[in-house]
């Protein structure tokens, strides 16, 4: 019904005064339609793209893309190909540069040949079509040529926005190898060229996300400072991939960010680049309620496909700012959520053998409380100081033997009280290694219940308990949503009952049915009142 929806608006916005109205539906069509490789689909873009127009032809091309997403489908590839050398829309070439690296996406060797062909083309915009082929064709797998490609491409080309997309491909070919990406990207973090650095800024937040990776956080740390205001802007995304659900007990550096982004966003002369970098990591930290990350493969370690289409997308916010709403696509809730064979949820519990604090929400930033206004000192007359002087002589100058002892200083009650102070830091720190020594014997447990957030990192220190009534299907399965097998059937089951947001409650309705009903609708009888 959507995609049917999306079609007939396609049809109905045919000139330009709604071309931003058709710009929309491409998008939409294109996500609706994400790898279905429907011709019909591909084609009502394709008469969108044809129209030549600025605006809506850049969406037809990146939804033509995703539409056709891994297909590899050769009439589409050569009238997309085709129309980019046609056109003189640098938009809609940029567009159906990265809608041919969907194309090809996990095709790894099949597209060669169309890289080495664009490779070859005097147009930088080709030659980035080249490198997004590269990106998608061999996403997740590591390839040594590919990587060697994207290497050469980042240090040799002469067009910045080919280099930077060259080094942030490196990104999503290691995904599945996130500790070699710090180590193959430090150089390229101290390159001369600003895109360039940028480019290993969103290298390692593509690879490193939500792993809390201490090399890459050292590498992004001193671009946070970098006198070009984009860098910076990929270098806070960059972090907020990162440090993505993790708190200050697993991550000490996630409150210092956290107020890093605060400050520039609240600070009114920073750049507009850097404030809005802020912004979006800001949103990436806090997304979903902090219930999610950024799965770019499944737990399985199969590619998630959308996920990988979304993240290149949201990487064209450089072009178009609302293009990062594919973020979203990268997302993944991290859950456990049980149900039973008829899809209902029992309450059970998992065990994990970890600090608790480890996994816990990190804090909210703290809004400085206003400070009561403090009373300004009354001015001294120069009379008045010289009189305080004077009584304050007259007073020194009495003899000692006036004053009275002071009995609380007596030094026996001296010796007693730092005798007894010594008695209670004893027992004190006494107590203090007994509980150090129980915490260190015995390792802090606590239980998860069914419906409840389980980060990634949490995962090796789950287990079911022994004896537990329900049991996982797919043995070792202790995260996402996973079907249990209920060994006493014949017991009656304890659910989790299901509430729907906004629904009223029980006492609710009955209060409803108590309320005082209004009254009949009626119409006024205007002529006889002025009979």
């Amino acid at each position: 019904k959507v995609i049917n929806y999306l079609k007939d608006v396609l049809v109905s916005y045919q000139n330009d005064d709604v071309e931003i109205l058709q710009h929309g539906a491409c998008l939409g069509l294109g996500a609706a339609g994400m790898g279905s490789g429907s011709e019909d689909t591909a084609h009502a873009l394709m008469n969108v793209l044809y129209t030549d127009s600025a605006v809506s032809g850049e969406a037809a091309a990146l939804g033509l893309g995703l539409v056709m997403m891994g297909s590899s489908h050769e009439s589409t590839l050569k009238d997309m190909l085709l129309y980019a050398k046609e056109t003189s829309h640098e938009k809609i070439i940029r567009s159906l540069a990265v809608g041919v690296g969907l194309l090809m996406f996990g095709r790894k060797q099949e597209a060669d040949p169309l890289v080495e062909s664009l490779l070859n083309e005097e147009d930088p915009l080709l030659r980035l079509g080249a490198v997004h082929t590269i990106t998608m064709a061999y996403c997740g797998t590591g390839d040594n040529g590919a990587i060697r490609k994207l290497l050469h491409l980042a240090v040799s080309d002469v067009k910045d926005d080919v280099r930077r997309a060259a080094v942030t491909g490196l990104g999503f070919i290691l995904l599945r190898s996130p500790e070699q990406v710090p180590r193959m990207v430090e150089l390229l973090s101290e390159s001369f060229n600003p895109h360039v650095r940028v480019g290993a800024a969103l290298a390692l937040g593509i690879a490193c996300s939500g792993t809390g990776s201490k090399a890459a956080i050292a590498i992004l740390e001193p671009m946070l400072k970098d006198s070009v205001d984009f860098v910076v802007e990929g270098a806070s995304i960059a972090l907020a991939f990162i440090l993505i659900q993790q708190n200050e007990t697993y991550e000490p550096k996630v409150g210092e960010v956290r107020k890093r982004f605060a400050t520039i966003i609240e600070t009114k002369n920073a750049e507009g680049v850097t404030k809005f970098g802020a912004a979006i990591s800001q949103g990436i930290l806090n997304a979903g309620g902090r219930n999610v990350t950024i799965g770019l493969s499944t737990n399985d370690g199969q590619l998630n496909a959308p996920a990988c289409a979304g993240m290149l997308l949201f990487t064209q916010f450089w072009y178009w700012f609302p293009l990062a709403h594919f973020l979203a696509l990268s997302f993944r809730p991290t859950a456990l959520i049980a149900v039973n064979k008829d899809l209902n949820k029992p309450n059970i519990e998992a065990v994990c053998t970890s600090r608790k604090a480890l996994y816990t929400y990190p804090p909210n930033i703290e809004q400085p409380v206003a400070q009561a206004p403090v009373k300004i000192a009354t001015a001294v007359l120069s009379t008045t100081a010289k009189t305080r002087r004077t009584t304050k002589k007259a007073a020194s100058d009495e003899p000692l033997s006036a004053k009275k002892p002071d009995d609380s200083e007596s030094p026996a009650k001296d010796k007693a009280d730092e005798d007894s102070m010594d008695v209670d830091d004893s027992n004190a720190s006494a107590d203090q290694k007994t509980q150090k020594k129980g915490r260190k014997g015995a390792p802090e447990t606590f239980t998860v219940g069914n419906i409840t957030r389980l980060l990634p990192f949490q995962e090796k220190h789950m287990k079911w308990p022994a004896g537990s009534r329900y049991v996982p299907v797919k043995q070792g399965k202790v995260s996402g949503v996973l079907v249990v097998k209920d060994t006493a059937p014949e017991e009656p089951e304890d659910l989790i009952e299901s509430v729907l947001p906004n629904s009223p409650t029980e006492d609710e309705d009955n209060s409803e049915a108590d309320a005082i009903q209004p009254p009949e609708p009626f119409e006024y009888p205007f002529e006889s009142e002025h009979a």
